[in-house]
């Protein structure tokens, strides 16, 4: 008679992806995911479309509207340097460069999935005075804070890898200390504009980034970033020329 094999019980890892676990989801970073072999990713691209119909969608609009943004900041470079406001010009380039960073995990995110990435727009970004960019931008990263990222999180929530949900935590977090700094501008704006801007020349503040979840600060974090708890050697210090 012969004896036949039980199979051992299949294990099958809790799905944390409707309310994450801060630690669970910082093991699951998204550097893995840029260098998965060709055949994972062909595989996952033939299971993408029906598995994620409600994510893909969001995350293809967060890659639009971080690369949006990059453009927009790229375009204050430019009008804050012709104004004559280094400082302001500075901190335009290091949040192009942190939503840049988003848009690229945003692309990263979709190429494992098996989606195609489409080339982006670069038409020019409309620019004002480098005062009204600076209230511009400020309006726009509430509404990302406040709307835009409410919306997508709630997309891949549905039916999203939990991958997925980490890129939307880090840009949304990202986003609210991009809203910190130009506030600090912003509220003086009105009236002292001038005063304001000319003292932020003068301070000559540096910016580093994360080159993982692309958050921005003006100090160096001890020992991990604040936002995706990597070490600091992922920081980079931002130049404040690269788009001369």
């Amino acid at each position: 008679m012969t004896t036949r094999r039980r199979r051992k019980p299949r294990q099958v890892t809790p799905d944390v992806g409707s309310d994450p676990d801060r630690r669970a989801f910082n093991a699951l970073m998204l550097k893995p995911l840029l260098t998965l072999p060709l055949g994972l990713a062909a595989t996952r691209a033939a299971r993408a479309a029906p598995r994620y119909a409600s994510s893909i969608p969001a995350l293809k609009e967060a890659a639009a509207t971080e690369w949006r943004a990059h453009r927009r900041y790229v375009a204050y470079v430019g009008k804050a340097k012709l104004d004559g406001y280094g400082g302001i010009a500075y901190l335009f380039t290091a949040l192009a460069i942190s939503e840049l960073i988003h848009a690229q995990n945003y692309n990263r995110l979709l190429a494992t999935l098996g989606e195609e990435i489409l080339e982006m727009e670069s038409t020019q970004a409309p620019v004002g005075t480098t005062k009204e960019n600076v209230i511009d931008a400020a309006n726009k990263e509430l509404n990302s804070i406040e709307n835009v990222y409410p919306n997508i999180l709630q997309r891949v929530k549905a039916d999203g890898p939990e991958e997925a949900f980490l890129a939307v935590r880090y840009a949304w977090e990202s986003h609210s200390q991009h809203l910190d700094i130009i506030n600090k501008i912003r509220q003086w704006s009105p009236t002292h504009f001038e005063i304001v801007a000319r003292r932020i020349d003068k301070i000559a503040d540096n910016y580093f980034i994360c080159q993982i979840c692309g958050s921005t600060v003006k100090e160096m974090p001890e020992a991990t970033c604040p936002i995706c708890e990597n070490p600091t050697r992922h920081y980079r210090r931002i130049d404040p020329d690269i788009f001369a």
